[in-house]
């Protein structure tokens, strides 16, 4: 064995091996059914390490998958098309949408996490306010359509992630809201819309 196959992992190659096998065997036991001492085991990383990395076991690493799914996922929209913001909130829309299907499993587990573990929501609030969540790019849009106060943009930008957000969970996690995603996000846009009209610029 040379030198370099004997060199130690460092502290995050040991957490991205952690988080995936994590999924790996989420996606095969789920949440109920899997343990901190079989990620410890499969991961070939020891348990005392594994908790020295995610204290509270598996709904730290399922936050950290979270916030993976947040930064990787994270749109780029173009604000250059400002002329038809109508049509920029469906393009956005629907890739949220696309987001949340592709991530179905992962979004499934954190409210059994959140009801689990209540400090857990403390912690989605912190990355969110971080702007690394899709909150960012409503704030950018709203921005770029004149709303320039800080305070009342991002006051504005949370009301409609939320509602935004909570549709889309609703449409994909539970229950169809909407025909076909196009008409959801054709339909969030036409409110959103109507409500950023009622602010002056």
């Amino acid at each position: 064995m040379n030198a370099k196959s004997r060199k130690r992992k460092t502290k995050e190659e040991n957490m991205e091996i952690i988080k995936r096998v994590t999924f790996k065997l989420l996606k095969e036991k789920g949440y109920v059914n899997l343990s901190v001492n079989e990620i410890a085991d499969v991961s070939g990383i020891n348990i005392s390490q594994v908790y020295s990395y995610f204290p509270h076991g598996k709904p730290d690493i399922l936050i950290a998958i979270g916030s993976d799914v947040f930064k990787s996922g994270a749109p780029k929209p173009s604000f250059t098309n400002l002329k038809k913001p109508r049509k920029f909130l469906i393009e956005l829309t629907k890739f949220l949408i696309e987001t949340h299907r592709a991530n179905k499993l992962i979004l499934q587990v954190m409210k059994v996490v959140f009801l689990s573990y209540p400090e857990s929501l403390q912690k989605d609030k912190d990355l969110f306010l971080t702007g690394l969540s899709e909150f960012k790019y409503f704030e950018d849009f709203i921005e770029k359509l004149g709303i320039y106060d800080p305070d009342k943009r991002k006051e504005i930008a949370k009301l409609v992630f939320h509602l935004v957000d909570s549709m889309i969970h609703r449409h994909v996690l539970e229950v169809a809201i909407a025909e076909t995603d196009d008409a959801l996000a054709q339909s969030l846009s036409d409110i959103i819309m109507e409500y950023l009209h009622s602010f002056e610029r």
